[in-house]
């Protein structure tokens, strides 16, 4: 039998210290945020299925410049601006495709009855952010508090 204040008797050895856990976010108090309405969550539903209808025929499109720039032969001024806008398409491909896999994300919750719920807390989503950011996967509390820690981690 081990005591509490001193060694583990047993074993001759002093108990291990307590192992600290890293604790979560302190969240700032929101006012009370009432869970979405079926008629909010398809709302927003179809405004997300248009923006990924639109995103999907932007990444086409973009892949399909990205593959005619190649065919272009010219001098050295050619060269470079044809590098500038393929960089510049290729940023834009990779800024489409994160956010049709958001969309994507946000859909799929949708679909678990997850959806307007903030991953960090399990607390609902207002209803004002989701208009303004329909795949926002943390309440403004939330998503503030992971900011702030993330710009005391750079400092």
């Amino acid at each position: 039998m081990s005591d509490a204040m001193g060694p583990d008797k047993r074993k001759g050895m002093a108990a291990p210290p307590p192992v600290p856990r890293k604790a979560a976010p302190a969240v700032p108090e929101e006012p009370d945020v009432p869970p979405l309405t079926a008629e909010q969550i398809e709302s927003m539903r179809k405004e997300l299925e248009e923006r990924r209808a639109s995103l999907l025929v932007n990444i086409d499109e973009r892949r399909e410049q990205e593959r005619d720039q190649g065919r272009e032969v010219g001098d050295e001024m050619d060269d470079a601006s044809l590098e500038g806008t393929t960089s510049m398409t290729s940023k834009l491909l990779e800024r489409d495709a994160r956010l049709l896999a958001e969309i994507n994300r946000a859909l799929a919750k949708m679909r678990d009855g997850t959806y307007g719920v903030c991953e960090g807390t399990g607390e609902p989503i207002g209803f004002a952010r989701l208009r303004l950011r329909p795949w926002a996967r943390y309440s403004i509390a939330y998503q503030e508090e992971l900011e702030r820690e993330e710009r005391t981690r750079g400092m």
